[in-house]
């Protein structure tokens, strides 16, 4: 080979050689740009999926149910969804009724709906299971309620976002507690012994799409890091602006200041929570007495 090929060759290796270089350098510029762009990247986007836009889409319904049935196989499919929330020593003590007839379940929560659950704090299977295996078994009162209670609101809560994933939207109320309790137990034959109603679960589809989302509280005063820290001057006159701000939609009506409040919280807790949030229980309430009869407190003699 020719002085001038070998110098022909020797130039184009050493041009290929470079530009493989530049290219190797630009594609790790370009790599690593990625990296720190997803490193950057917000994990309100980039984490977002199915169960997450679920449980953002999930809203409230205030009774105004249209008269479409919910088909059996939703109905079964959330409650077979909702039995794997947590649970202490998995022993599920909750019960759930499920109620079709739409006039009971008025009677029962006040409203109307395609399918109501009632969830129940209920010792009664564990009880019944013991003793027919020659055990004994006894609550520890309140303890045991509360265990009870943390069980039966988690199964509640995973109904709804199941219930939500198909279509289907929900109100949890606490209507259950208002007026003569003691129909709850009449109307659904509950027993009297350790079984408690604790939340009502009304679902249907609505008749008319709600305006609005209702905002939520998700900063002060909601979280705290590390340890619980008390709130400041400072810290509460940023969330009464926050409940203040209709653009929220935190507050449960939009007409409090027409009705001469200064602040939401002025009329929430005054004219909402009314005399009798207003002062200690001076007397046994009736969900107290309710709470004795099914041995759920620890003295019976109080």
């Amino acid at each position: 080979m020719s002085a001038k090929s070998l110098r022909r060759n020797f130039i184009r290796n050493s041009m290929l050689f470079i530009t493989g270089l530049f290219s190797f350098h630009a594609g790790s510029q370009k790599a690593n740009a990625a990296e720190e762009k997803q490193d950057n990247h917000s994990d309100d986007t980039e984490t977002v999926n199915d169960t997450i836009k679920t449980i953002n889409s999930l809203r409230t319904i205030h009774g105004n149910f249209t008269e479409q049935d919910i088909p059996d196989s939703k109905i079964q499919l959330i409650l077979k969804s909702c039995v794997r929330a947590a649970n202490a020593s998995n022993m599920q003590t909750y019960s759930v009724i499920v109620v079709k007839d739409r006039d009971v379940m008025q009677k029962v929560s006040q409203y109307r709906g395609s399918c109501m659950l009632l969830f129940c704090v209920d010792y009664n299977r564990l009880i019944t299971c013991a003793e027919s295996l020659g055990h004994s078994y006894y609550t520890d009162k309140m303890t045991s309620f509360i265990t009870g209670s943390t069980n039966t609101i988690l199964a509640a809560q995973t109904a709804v976002i199941a219930a939500r994933s198909l279509g289907i939207d929900c109100l949890l109320t606490n209507g259950i507690h208002r007026g003569d309790m003691k129909r709850v137990w009449e109307t659904l034959e509950l027993p009297e012994d350790n079984c408690y109603p604790l939340i009502a679960l009304v679902m249907g589809y609505p008749t008319e799409e709600p305006p609005y989302k209702k905002g939520r509280l998700d900063g002060i005063g909601i979280f705290h890091n590390e340890k619980y820290h008390p709130l400041m001057k400072s810290d509460i006159e940023e969330i009464v602006s926050k409940v203040d701000n209709k653009q929220a939609h935190i507050s449960l009506n939009n007409d409090w200041d027409k009705k001469g409040y200064k602040h939401y919280y002025d009329w929430l807790f005054t004219s909402w929570i009314g005399e009798n949030g207003r002062k200690p229980a001076e007397n046994e309430t009736q969900q107290f007495k309710l709470l004795k009869r099914s041995n759920f407190v620890d003295l019976q003699n109080l």
